[in-house]
């Protein structure tokens, strides 16, 4: 296949109207600072890249940037995956997802006859971890771009020394505002801003739920902190009072001392920002605390997990999950779902999220791979990798799993939405959302 078959771009603009009462004036604010909030990571200098030589490989990347791959070689994809730490299950969900974007590419062809390879690491859901694999990344002049990672602190690891190695990524799933700026324009990410999840939670607990005094507790993690935070600016901002703000540590399992003196404070609601396990044992640990028994409960799309049911138990009866979804199609989705079933004889919803947006970002890279690529005359493929930065910003109207995706000029190319779960009879049913196509 050709890249100019390759590349399907398709132009569409979406419009909406808005109607201005108070409530959907605070959204539509929202959807501006969501913009807003992304700022530069404070890069430090990348640790330099062990002097040894790269592995050989049939790719390399010469003095101007450009990765050439040799006639019968591969495009290789990095991959920073969560398969070890606190969400190794969602982690292992997100591979599978980019490892079926690959699948597909390859059957299609794979571009100009050169065929695509996933090259994955376990990022860990850990800054340190992140650093590790971004390293490795950058000390292999084949990788042309890469997917990841799955958490913000891990992908917070990866920023600076991908930043400094000019090499493209578009995460999945990590969903911390500062993710992505103008400045860092290698950042990308197909997952929507925690400042509009943040923001539309705290919404809907304010307007919706009718609560006006509400507790907020957070894992203390990059990404679980940072939701937290914004959701107790939207609280306030709404009129509502935040009566305790309580962070725990990831792997805590007891949390009786910290839910005594929220209780004691008298909240109509408690709101965690963090991961399934924590979130499962505080809602457990809540029907057990004086004041807390019959207290709403709800958590972030960390939770949206088949673990935060099994952690939880009867007391994930009643509560609440956000999730930011894409405004996906069902036929797509259908036949994606087919073919993860058939490979991995699990349902992808079973393992966690954002495997649609896995799919996604790596579908997102192989489009901008080919809008830059070109055979020269010796039979190798060459991507500028400058260029390929670029093309990434410049996706208009790519139509994937969780939507269409545009990307803009900071790395938001997130489609769809947020939608609010409430656990019904074991299982998550939608009751609410906002931004869905």
């Amino acid at each position: 296949m050709n890249a100019r078959k390759f590349l399907v771009l398709v132009d569409s603009k979406l419009t909406k109207e808005v109607q201005m009462s108070k409530r959907l004036s605070f959204l539509s604010l929202v959807l501006v600072a969501a913009l807003m909030l992304a700022a530069c990571v404070a890069a430090q200098p990348a640790a330099e890249a062990p002097a040894e030589e790269a592995p050989m490989e049939e790719a390399a990347a010469d003095m101007s940037g450009k990765v050439v791959v040799a006639s019968g070689g591969m495009i290789r994809i990095g991959g920073s995956f969560a398969l070890t730490g606190p969400i190794p299950d969602p982690g292992l969900n997100i591979r599978h997802g980019a490892e079926l974007a690959i699948d597909d590419l390859n059957a299609m062809g794979g571009l100009e006859g050169f065929m695509f390879e996933l090259v994955a690491e376990d990022g860990a859901c850990d800054g340190t971890q992140g650093t590790n694999v971004g390293n490795k990344f950058a000390a292999d002049e084949t990788i042309v771009a890469v997917t990841g990672g799955t958490c913000s602190g891990e992908t917070f690891g990866l920023v600076p020394i991908l930043q400094e190695a000019r090499i493209p990524f578009v995460s999945p799933s990590a969903t911390n505002p500062d993710i992505t700026s103008a400045e860092c324009d290698v950042c990308n990410r197909v997952a929507l801003s925690d400042a509009l999840q943040g923001a539309i939670d705290a919404d809907f607990v304010v307007n919706d739920l009718g609560l006006t005094k509400v507790a907020v507790v957070h894992d203390n993690s990059d990404y679980g902190k940072g939701l937290a935070e914004i959701f107790q600016s939207g609280v306030m901002d709404l009129g509502g009072e935040v009566s305790s703000f309580e962070g725990v540590q990831v792997g805590d399992t007891d949390f009786r001392a910290m839910l005594a003196r929220v209780g004691a404070d008298g909240p109509q609601g408690v709101f965690f920002g963090g991961y399934s396990t924590e979130a499962g044992l505080i809602a457990q640990q809540m029907t057990e605390t004086p004041g807390l028994e019959d207290t709403a409960f709800m958590s972030v799309d960390g939770a949206y997990t088949q673990q935060y049911l099994e952690a939880a138990g009867d007391a994930a009866e009643g509560t609440y999950i956000s999730f930011v979804a894409g405004a996906d199609s069902e036929e797509m989705n259908a036949e994606f779902d087919a073919k993860y079933m058939e490979k991995y004889g699990v349902s992808p919803d079973d393992l966690g999220p954002f495997h649609s947006q896995s799919y996604d970002s790596v579908k997102l890279i192989a489009a901008a791979i080919a809008a830059v690529a070109s055979v020269d005359d010796s039979g190798n493929l060459v991507i500028d990798r400058e260029e390929l930065i670029s093309a990434i910003r410049s996706v208009d109207a790519f139509e994937g799993l969780t939507g269409t995706i545009k990307c803009d000029s900071i790395g938001e190319c997130g489609a769809g939405g947020v939608q609010i779960f409430q656990v019904s009879e074991g299982d998550f049913n939608q009751v609410s959302g906002f931004g869905m196509e």
